[in-house]
């Protein structure tokens, strides 16, 4: 990182800039995803959690001392995860500036400091994640980035997360003498990190020009045709007598994983933490209309929660929620699993998240904070 403290002001324009021009690109940033940085030697400002990166301002980051996160990578945590992550977090938001600041930083702050470069850009794109999420991701990065890029296997994020990086890091840096300036984290995302938000840039598009080469085949997205009486009849049933919004996907492609319930598969399990943040971690698969209210209590009755999702067989998808927007947001992310499915299949087939993290992100208190803000 070239100069060692730099005007603040003028990092911050730079750091609004970039995180308003990525946010508002829905083929690389879908409700709260995402997160950015920027640093000198001191401090780190990062998103604040639940905020989104379209139409953050400078007020939306949150400063942070840099040796004190420094510090928290260096402590040895409980191995109990409610244990340590309670300490890990309330270790990352003693880092802050102003302790009184209300904002919490990213979950993924601790990551973002050990970047060495200035601007850090942290996304989950579906086609990105195609290769995260592709059973071939790992040989596949190797062969398409060579060195320029470090593959860092499925590990539960938070703390554990952000070791295992460290060390994935110091061993590139050892191996190459450079710094990581692309990780993909498998069934989660990709980091970019440069001295500027216009080499960043290059990081991303060089990404996606080598990923979308690969591809076989694209995700068919545009809307069909539907029996409008059969939508609306079923989303009433969905909606609870009006206790849910109800919205419908008719894309090409989520009518043909609703086909049967073997084409539904890929489906049934989800590839990132967002899909269970937004989504839950399984959608219902409802065989026959006559059927959906025991259909959702028997799911219920498994899963302990109610689903925000519904496969519905040969009619595309339905998302719910307690709101226009928590239902807007499970539809835009679930049909972005479905994108990640249909890029996975060039990448191996699909991978889903294993079910011990499944559970971990399920019960981890930092993504509940994250699905709040999203009401």
């Amino acid at each position: 990182m070239h100069g060692h403290n730099i005007n603040h002001s003028e990092i911050l324009i730079d750091l609004v800039a970039m995180s308003n021009k990525h946010g508002s690109n829905p083929e690389l940033v879908l409700a709260g995803g995402g997160n950015t940085s920027a640093k000198d030697d001191k401090t780190l400002y990062v998103k604040a959690s639940g905020t989104s990166l379209a139409s953050i301002t400078k007020d939306g980051f949150v400063a942070m001392d840099r040796q004190k996160l420094n510090e928290v990578l260096k402590k040895d945590y409980p191995s109990n995860d409610k244990e340590r992550e309670a300490l890990f977090l309330e270790d990352v938001m003693g880092a802050k500036h102003n302790i009184d600041d209300p904002k919490r930083p990213s979950v993924e702050a601790l990551l973002h400091n050990l970047f060495s470069q200035r601007f850090v850009l942290h996304l989950h794109p579906a086609l990105v994640n195609g290769l995260t999420c592709g059973k071939d991701g790992e040989s596949m990065t190797k062969r398409l980035f060579s060195d320029q890029a470090v593959w860092v296997e499925e590990c539960r994020p938070g703390y554990t997360l952000a070791k295992l990086c460290s060390d994935k890091m110091n061993d590139y840096m050892d191996r190459t003498g450079k710094p990581v300036s692309v990780m993909l984290l498998q069934n989660h995302g990709v980091f970019f990190a440069h001295d500027t938000v216009e080499q960043v840039d290059e990081l991303l598009n060089d990404v996606v020009s080598k990923l979308k080469e690969e591809v076989v085949r694209e995700p068919k997205m545009s809307q069909t045709v539907v029996d409008e009486q059969s939508v609306t009849s079923i989303s009433e049933i969905l909606s609870a007598n009006g206790k849910y919004v109800v919205k419908h996907s008719a894309s090409t492609e989520a009518f043909a994983f609703s086909a049967d319930r073997e084409s539904a598969s890929p489906m049934i399990n989800p590839f990132t933490p967002d899909h269970i943040v937004y989504c839950k971690s399984h959608p219902v698969f409802i065989d026959n209309i006559e059927n959906i209210p025991s259909t959702i209590e028997t799911f219920y009755k498994e899963y302990g929660y109610k689903p925000k999702i519904a496969i519905v067989k040969g009619m595309g998808f339905f998302a719910f929620g307690e709101g226009e927007k928590e239902a807007e947001t499970a539809k835009a992310l679930f049909e972005d699993a479905l994108k990640v499915a249909v890029y996975s299949e060039s990448f191996g087939g699909p991978r889903h998240m294993a079910h011990d993290m499944v559970h971990f992100i399920e019960n981890w208190e930092a993504e509940s904070y994250r699905q709040a803000q999203n009401k």
